[in-house]
């Protein structure tokens, strides 16, 4: 019998093991087991038995006898289905996304890693050549104090008694006069070990599918006192109230403020465990997890936690086998979160669906916030979505239930002025204007917050003369300038380089900037209002946890009156406010190629007008941009969220954009460009043979018929500056019929390229297209 193993410690890759017979009754799909690799021992996962083939030919047989055994079982496992919870979960991803199973059960495989104790041992060779041979003392030494230790010598206690005899081990072992052995953990059941003497021992963790549908033996004990509602509450703790009173699968999306959202939560929680369910909570960021699980603990106690990738593996096992024994009721975390053991959840939130840090960026390239719809389907749960700003995505499915936020009027709504660049002659980046709004303020002794999403100096230096600007040689693409000190930096592969004094193009000498950075806005803004306390907060400037607390603290305690900033500065964990908040260059993130940008440049300029806050009046936003029509500009001063969406819609459906289609990338990557061509070639052939190349015009609102293909293109990506990547994107209005086409591609890539280098990667739903 052999078995395939999936390797967390080795990037999820499968390798294959023989059985031995005492295992073959514990062993079943989902079991953990300890198996060697190289010198080591590792901890695994299998995923699929099989028989050996009998009838093979000589070269399979020798290379299935070579195979290595599997070392021990990590727990005791009855009788294994796929059919439980989780496992209904990594199969709907796997399906979904068109990732291999393999690679979708690094989501749920425990967080336990195998402590690897090595010995050296001296060998039979060994002894012989002490008696027999004349050896230098060196290796006299090692071999005699080996010699000494039937049971073996730990590696570490070695290298601690004999500091310099690391060379001298490395000969002898190569001689084959001592070994090292590494030793299979303790809490594992190795070949040997009968039953009852496992009995005695420690108690390990039970076989990974049957902790699955163990029932919670820790059930929340709710706070005796209902919560109340508050104002504008009510509406929305209907549409909850009622997907909790109709039981099942339920979704619902809350679009609220913050704080209505917070209350909401905890009311939804309350009801949740007093019918004996559990709650998971999700949020994009790591800090926005231990304020939301703070916050529970005031009601909850220890019956809250939090679990997510910043906690060391000690506290991420120790977390994991709390919540696996029921001992948590309410858990919440970032996106890792929703894999977590819970047996009976029945509530899952996610808060902020709209962020993109809810994407994975890695195989099998999973969305939160789809992955949360999955779970609420297999465990039958309350899904609810909770944002200030909704994804059109979000958006388009519950289009008649959202009701906004009225904003557009009332004593505490900011007031929003639109700068209107283009119409102004060209000049300094801060117009008279947003000077006199930030001069009156300063002069009341009150602070301005200024966002520019851009770091840096200048996007790229450009030669007066001939119009090139300095390019990385290995991207291909503009540098970025940056001063202080003065250098140009790739914004792909971070190569960095001294400005220079003359173009290499023409030798000119004059050089012009394009574009407004972080660092150009500090200086033309010290310049505007000398002797004013001023600082800087993007990536550049704050490099560690400190250096931001000491930055937000000096202006809590107003000691900046004007701080500069990125989209970095709304992420902080309490973000600040100001009487007055400015963007001058608001439209930036329109310009950016990505049918998304028009999204995102609305969620950052929504939070940036939550930010104005004056001490006993509303508080001022202004916003220059050269597109004051623009659908976004428009809805965030008019304070009418359904301006944008609406519109944004029609675009999206016009084009065939999410959430009207479904995009999915096809990547292909390799270090050799002939190779990477030639798979790109195959692929072509393959998508034109399953009907899914060549699209035409349509009738109706949308401008082309679906699917369509766009590609292959060529990309570059943060990182990968030796890789050769191309693309395929794919617009489809039929996703099961375009996933099942897509199937066969991949089947058919494996044929045809079994053993080549080259990973052709499928990533549905993706964030960006690059």
């Amino acid at each position: 019998m052999l078995a395939d193993v999936v390797l967390p410690g080795r990037r999820f890759q499968v390798f294959t093991y023989q059985v031995p017979p005492p295992l073959l009754a514990h062993l079943h799909i989902g079991t953990q087991v300890t198996v060697p690799l190289g010198s080591g021992v590792v901890s695994g996962l299998v995923v699929s038995l099989f028989e050996q083939q009998s009838g093979v030919g000589t070269s399979t047989q020798v290379r299935y006898t070579s195979l290595r055994e599997i070392l021990a079982v990590e727990t005791e496992g009855g009788p294994a289905h796929l059919g439980r919870n989780l496992f209904q979960l990594i199969e709907k991803i796997s399906d979904y996304y068109l990732a291999p199973l393999a690679a979708c059960l690094r989501l749920i495989v425990p967080p336990h890693s195998v402590k690897v104790v090595k010995r050296l041992f001296i060998t039979e060779e060994g002894r012989t050549a002490i008696v027999n041979r004349s050896l230098p003392e060196e290796v006299k030494a090692v071999l005699r104090k080996l010699e000494c230790v039937p049971n073996g010598l730990l590696r570490s206690s070695f290298t601690q008694s004999m500091k310099h005899a690391s060379a001298t081990l490395v000969s002898v072992k190569k001689k084959g006069w001592v070994v090292e052995r590494t030793s299979v953990p303790s809490r594992s059941k190795s070949l040997g070990q009968s039953h009852a003497r496992r009995g005695k021992e420690k108690p390990s963790t039970p076989d990974l599918l049957d902790l699955f549908d163990q029932q919670a033996r820790y059930v929340a004990e709710a706070p005796v006192e209902q919560l109340a509602l508050e104002n504008g509450e009510a509406p929305l703790w209907q549409a909850i109230s009622s997907g909790v009173r109709l039981g099942g699968f339920q979704e619902v999306s809350v679009v609220s403020a913050e704080s209505l959202r917070q209350n909401l939560l905890l009311k939804t929680i309350q009801v949740i465990c007093q019918q004996g369910q559990q709650a998971m909570v999700l949020t994009p960021e790591v800090h926005q997890a231990e304020t939301v699980a703070e916050n529970l603990r005031k009601m909850w106690k220890d019956q809250v936690e939090v679990y997510h990738g910043h906690l060391s593996s000690y506290d991420r096992s120790a977390r994991w086998e709390r919540i696996r024994q029921g001992q948590a009721a309410i858990v919440v975390g970032t996106r890792s979160a929703l894999f977590l053991p819970l047996s009976n959840v029945g509530l899952v939130w996610v808060e902020q669906e709209e962020d993109s840090s809810y994407k994975d960026e890695h195989l099998p390239y999973y969305h939160a916030r789809e992955v949360a719809q999955m779970r609420g389907e297999v465990e039958g749960a309350l899904v609810v979505y909770g944002t200030t700003s909704p994804s059109l995505e979000t958006y388009a499915r519950f289009r008649e239930q959202i009701t906004f936020p009225s904003e557009s009027s009332g004593p505490h709504v900011s007031s929003v002025e639109i700068v209107d660049m283009a119409s102004l002659p060209f000049g300094p980046p801060v117009s008279l204007a947003l000077q006199d709004g930030m001069a009156r303020t300063l002069e009341a002794g009150q602070q301005v917050i200024l966002l520019l999403n851009r770091k840096g100096f200048s996007r790229s230096l450009i030669c007066r003369d001939c119009g090139q600007a300095p390019t990385c040689g290995n991207c291909g693409v503009a540098f970025k300038l940056f001063q202080r000190p003065a250098r140009l930096v790739c914004p792909l592969c971070a190569k960095s380089q001294a400005a220079p004094e003359v173009c290499s193009a023409c030798q000119g000498r004059i050089f012009r900037f394009s574009g407004m950075g972080t660092q150009r806005l500090e200086e033309e803004i010290a310049g505007l209002f000398p002797g004013r306390a001023l600082s800087r907060f993007d990536r550049d400037n704050v490099k560690t946890e400190q250096e931001a607390m000491q930055i937000l603290e000096q202006f809590r305690q107003k000691k900046t009156q004007i701080l500069i900033g990125t989209e970095f500065l709304l992420h902080q964990p309490t973000p600040l406010t100001a009487p007055l908040i400015a963007l001058p260059q608001a439209d930036l993130g329109l310009h950016i190629p990505d049918f998304r940008s028009a999204e995102r440049t609305y969620h950052l300029l929504s939070s940036a007008v939550a930010l104005a806050q004056g001490d006993q009046q509303p508080g001022q936003v202004i916003l220059q941009t050269r597109m004051p029509e623009h659908h976004v500009l428009q809805a965030i001063a008019q304070h009418d969220p359904r301006l944008f969406y609406d519109q944004e819609l029609e675009l999206r459906e016009a084009l065939g954009y999410p959430p009207a289609t479904h995009a999915i990338l096809l990547v292909v990557t390799g270090e050799q460009a002939s190779r990477v061509q030639r798979v790109v070639d195959f692929l072509a052939q393959q998508l034109t043979a399953c009907g899914l190349m060549g699209a035409s015009l349509s009738e109706g609102k949308r401008m082309f018929a679906w699917p369509m293909v766009l590609g292959p293109m060529a990309s570059k990506k943060s990182g990968s500056t030796k890789k050769n990547r191309m693309l395929f994107l794919i617009k489809t209005a039929d996703l099961p019929g375009t996933q099942q086409a897509l199937r066969k591609i991949q089947q058919a890539f494996k044929e045809q390229f079994p053993k080549d280098p080259v990973i052709c990667e499928i990533n549905v739903d993706p964030i960006d297209i690059h």
